[in-house]
């Protein structure tokens, strides 16, 4: 995924909007600014056209929108924004403004989703960073779906195949649809035709495609239309995604959940701790948030004993 870094460069606008002089010296063709205007029930870009479809206005943000300035989820949402995909990072190397952005879009009502990078050479490794993404999204009100990149040189470099890298997308996303999320495939379009086999992989696709109004694709549900997108409340560059679905149906937000061999139970996409009761069924959700099976628990001073299933024996 390309995401907008903000190194120094020295410029002189020639012509507003135009040209551009680097500091080469040499002339190039300067990218209009990008904006998606909620207007009338329709998404209206920067050019005046209306996006046929779109539902729901969206950002990538990641740790270079944050060291651009501090964001304000606030002003985003009063420019339309209802959904951030927010970058987690590698397999063991947390994006260091993660929490932050989680957090701060969640408090002004953002729905979020997260993307992860994969460093994976097999699909044993895949299945391993969907674990590893599953215990540090399980705390979040994740209601947007969660993301695999494998735009990765590497992996052509070491002579993956399309088959293999087919292979090893199917064994993240079945982790994480098993444990009850929703997954997507991010890539642009060169990879989604070329190192892939997107006819044998049965998520949804996450579409980057820049500089065009060509955004169909087979199970497209997400498209990230540009990486030079202006939005309020949010310094700089950013990538503005569209969502042509409504996840909230998607990815229901209540009921059981099996993360990394652990059930949890979340409601309206927030996990849940203490008794639940489901009909005449009495579970404990520790304050973990696991649930509590096999074992006897002290809960206010009295013990309960729960059997493996996790129902409180009476």
């Amino acid at each position: 995924m390309r995401i907008r870094g903000f190194g120094r460069r020295i410029v002189m606008v020639l012509v507003a909007g135009m040209l551009l002089t680097c500091a080469s010296g040499i002339v190039v063709q300067a990218k209009l600014a990008e904006e998606l205007r909620v207007q009338d029930g329709q998404f209206v870009r920067a050019n005046g056209t209306a996006i046929e479809g779109a539902l729901a206005k969206g950002v990538t943000v990641s740790k270079y929108q944050n060291r651009a300035g501090a964001i304000d989820w606030g002003q985003a949402a009063s420019d339309g924004v209802t959904f951030a995909m927010v970058r987690l990072g590698y397999l063991n190397d947390l994006d260091p403004y993660f929490a932050e952005n989680m957090n701060g879009a969640a408090a002004s009502g953002i729905r979020t989703g997260v993307f992860f990078y994969t460093q994976a050479v097999d699909e044993e490794m895949a299945r391993a960073e969907a674990r590893f993404v599953l215990d540090q999204i399980k705390d979040y009100p994740v209601s947007y779906p969660v993301a695999y990149d494998v735009e990765s040189q590497h992996l052509l470099d070491i002579g993956r195949t399309r088959q293999d890298i087919t292979n090893q997308v199917n064994a993240f996303c079945q982790v994480i649809a098993d444990a009850g999320y929703r997954p997507i495939v991010y890539a642009n379009h060169e990879w989604l035709t070329r190192h892939m086999d997107t006819a044998q992989i049965p998520y949804d696709i996450w579409y980057s495609r820049y500089e065009t109004s060509v955004n169909a694709y087979q199970n497209r549900t997400i498209w990230q239309y540009t990486d030079a997108g202006t939005v309020a409340g949010i310094p700089g560059e950013v990538c503005i995604e569209i969502a042509f679905v409504d996840y909230s149906g998607l990815f229901p937000g209540t009921g059981w959940r099996r993360i990394n061999d652990q059930s949890y139970y979340y409601v309206n996409y927030q996990k849940q701790t203490g008794w639940l009761q489901q009909e005449d069924v009495w579970y404990y959700l520790k304050a973990d948030g696991v649930m509590a099976a096999a074992e006897t628990c002290v809960v206010d001073g009295v013990s309960y004993e729960f059997d493996e299933m996790g129902r409180w024996v009476q």
